[in-house]
């Protein structure tokens, strides 16, 4: 049966056959592999493991070195992942390692002799660095602001020493390096030299005033501005008055001019009643004689026409006269124009006092104004002064309160108080840490059963020939009555 055949063949059968089959390897693979890792776990050397935890927080905030008084040495709320990184590199930093190692001693396991030279003093201490790298494991906690140092070393007491070295000489650098060595001194000198500033410039301004005698120059300068203001305000409001009036004249002038002084108090219409009744008494004598004049004469006749042409002339007078009417009528003084002469006369005499209260105010603005002008002529080395007293005592309580500060950060700096600290101290361990023998057999039970079982398969698969009859019976499963050997050159 070759072996293509057999792998395209196979089946859950098949495999409990191959276990079968090779059950004694199995077994030997098994003991040899599971007994292996139990001799190497029990033979490995035990490690200690020692552990330390430092929190990293913002209680305590350095000094701030600026110009500016009104930045506050306050610290952030939340630290920042540049923070812990940086107190990760200060753990890790070569300078701190080699000083742990000396100051615990590790390099004295590295030292080949009892009289070690220079050279070898330093080679030892390199050794030691390396090694110390190579079992120091530093992390930061995820969600918090805590670093979580552990080593690893084959005396417990060691792993604890070489911790404990290890915080006190990372306390110091950290304090070091975000120290800052001299500020107190330069903030205190800044302060002394600005309060001696101080003390020249009061004696200055003392001996000023006395000079000028202006020792209530405030007050002074206080009521001439408060009665300046009070007569430009007069001023302006005498200004609007005096423009309101005249405007009022005007008014009233335009007004006057178009009324009349007198108006018509009667007028009554009377018809001519006179000239009427003498044309009527004129028409009727005439049409009398017209009369007589036909009796007498022809209508052809030239006095008949005559009569008619008269007749009709004084009819025409009449028409004319009895259309014509008289008018009588009277006047009188027109009081609106009356009023509007009284209310301008009134105006124009208002307006002259206006104008003379105004030419007061404005003469009394001006002496207001002249008065402050020499005053400020008096006071500008006095302002002067005052503007130096006040820059030199704000700098004064300036330094003063950064001096303060730096005084404060070098003792809590002596003090070894700073913004890390231990949260787990590291403490000497009785238990090893390495090897985890249940971790070891749990795994060497693994390894074992995938290698006896796999080894089972891989010499099923790679074998392609029976041998013996014992080996056949075991594959067909049937017992063998006889084996049969060819030569060499007929299988071939």
């Amino acid at each position: 049966m070759s072996s293509t055949d057999y792998r395209n063949t196979i089946s859950f059968e098949d495999i409990f056959a191959i276990l079968a089959r090779r059950k004694r390897q199995i077994a030997w693979t098994f003991l040899v592999v599971f007994g292996a890792v139990i001799i190497i776990t029990f033979l490995m050397p035990k490690q200690y493991q020692s552990r330390l935890k430092l929190l990293v927080k913002n209680e305590r905030s350095n000094t701030v070195v600026s110009a500016d008084s009104n930045i506050a040495s306050s610290a952030p709320g939340e630290v920042s992942e540049g923070q812990i990184n940086s107190e990760i590199e200060l753990l890790n930093s070569r300078s701190l390692l080699r000083q742990v190692v000396i100051k615990s001693g590790l390099d004295q396991t590295h030292r080949r002799s009892k009289a070690p030279t220079r050279e070898d003093q330093a080679i030892a201490v390199d050794q030691a660095v390396v090694d110390l790298q190579q079992h120091l494991t530093v992390t930061s906690a995820r969600m918090a602001n805590v670093i979580q140092v552990d080593y690893f070393s084959r005396n417990p007491h060691m792993a604890a020493v070489v911790l404990q070295q290890l915080a006190a000489l990372y306390l110091e650098l950290h304090l070091r390096v975000h120290g800052s060595p001299g500020t107190y001194e330069f903030f205190a000198g800044q302060r002394d030299r600005y309060q001696k500033e101080l003390q020249v410039i009061g004696v200055k301004l003392e001996e000023f005033n006395q000079q000028q005698k202006i020792s209530v120059l405030s007050q002074q300068k206080e009521i001439l501005l408060q009665r300046q203001a009070e007569s430009e305000a007069a001023l302006m409001q005498a200004d609007a008055a005096i423009h309101q009036s005249t405007e009022e004249i005007t008014d009233a002038r335009k007004q006057l001019s178009k009324t009349t002084q007198r108006i018509t108090t009667l007028s009554r219409t009377i018809p001519n009643e006179q000239s009427v009744e003498r044309l009527n008494t004129m028409l009727v004598e005439l049409q009398n004689r017209r009369t007589e004049l036909v009796a007498k004469f022809l209508p052809d006749d030239r006095l008949v026409k005559d009569i008619d042409q008269e007749i009709s002339d004084t009819k025409a007078a009449l028409d004319r006269a009895s259309k014509l009417n008289g008018v009588e009528g009277a006047t009188d003084v027109n009081p609106v124009s009356q009023t509007l002469e009284i209310d301008l006369a009134k105006d124009q005499l208002e307006l002259a006092g206006l104008e003379g209260k105004r030419g007061i105010l404005a003469q009394q603005t001006k002496v207001y104004n002249q008065r402050l002008q020499d005053l400020n002529s008096i006071t500008a080395a006095e302002e002067d002064l005052l503007r130096s007293q006040k820059e030199a005592e704000d700098n004064y309580l300036l330094y003063a309160k950064k001096a303060e500060e730096a005084r404060i950060g070098e003792s809590l700096d002596r003090q070894k108080i700073a913004n890390v600290a231990i949260v787990e101290q590291p403490i000497e361990s009785h238990l090893p840490s390495k090897p985890d023998v249940g971790l070891n057999l749990a795994l060497g039970l693994v390894l074992a059963c995938f290698l006896s079982i796999g080894g089972a398969f891989a010499t099923e698969y790679l074998h392609n020939t029976v041998d013996g009859s014992l080996a056949l019976e075991e594959l067909t499963g049937l017992p063998v009555v006889a084996v049969v050997y060819l030569p060499e050159a007929f299988v071939s």
